[in-house]
């Protein structure tokens, strides 16, 4: 199957680590020249040179950039469009939600999250618009959460966040699809990376129970039986990123081997 993919160019926040890692290896394997935005240099460096290695060819920028620094955007995407040329697909990986019920979580830890997702996206989306709008086959694709449909009690800061990201998403798709680009959201379930290590290391702690016990409780109701992996993840977002999801606009959809009950 032919993506058409090769050659073409990927704006990735929060590359550094966890998913936007995997998407940024995903996206190399089908010959995207990449852009590599994140506040860990040292981390989004070694994801470069790990790429580079696989495919000597391919052109990447490691850009620093904090996305909750509205200021610090628009140089980045400078920086990155002068070493690169042009960009056809961003990919808003950056950000999440911390874990606490309502009591738990301080106004600026609030503005603190709120100010890298969905408020960083949108500002990321909007310096990048222009050049996407110049590529005949623009994508955005922002990362959500389930929680922004099924909110929770102990992840009450996940809902808004989440809900948010998809609100605009669709407002997004609505405004830029006749320019041809479409606008999509992936809502990952709880997922493989160093966050998942936390929580689950969390319940066994709270509940006196050793970490294979605590990984069991929290997967028993994913019927596929297991946590995301990142590539899970990726995979879906290369397809989104190709042209054969030219018509897929305004869409959320989860990965999450089942777990999310709403419809």
């Amino acid at each position: 199957m032919d993506l058409n993919l090769k050659g073409r160019t990927a704006f990735i926040t929060g590359a550094s680590r966890g998913i936007g890692r995997s998407i940024a290896i995903a996206l190399a394997a089908q010959g995207v020249n990449l852009g590599l935005f994140g506040r860990d240099m040292k981390r989004c460096k070694d994801v470069s040179a790990e790429i580079q290695l696989k495919h000597p060819g391919l052109r990447i920028a490691v850009i620093e950039m904090d996305v909750a620094d509205a200021a610090a955007i628009k140089p980045a995407v400078s920086k990155a469009i002068a070493e690169l040329g042009s960009v056809d697909i961003l990919v808003n990986c950056a950000g999440g939600a911390y874990r606490g019920r309502l009591a738990d979580i301080p106004d600026h830890l609030w503005e603190e999250y709120f100010a890298v997702k969905p408020l960083g996206l949108i500002r990321m989306t909007r310096e990048t618009m222009p050049f996407l709008k110049k590529s005949n086959q623009g994508r955005v694709i922002h990362m959500s959460g389930t929680r922004g449909r099924e909110p929770h009690g102990v992840q009450v800061m996940s809902g808004p966040i989440n809900l948010g990201t998809l609100s605009i998403t669709k407002a997004m798709a609505n405004e830029f699809g006749p320019a041809g680009i479409t606008v999509n959201a992936i809502c990952p379930g709880s997922t493989d990376t160093g966050r998942w290590t936390e929580l689950v290391s969390i319940r066994a702690k709270e509940k006196n129970i050793s970490i294979v016990e605590a990984e069991k409780e929290l997967t028993a109701d994913v019927p596929m039986g297991r946590v995301v992996k990142p590539e899970d993840v990726a995979d879906l977002t290369v397809f989104l990123a190709s042209a054969r999801a030219g018509m897929i606009n305004g869409c959320s959809i989860n990965v999450d081997g089942g777990r999310s009950r709403a419809i």
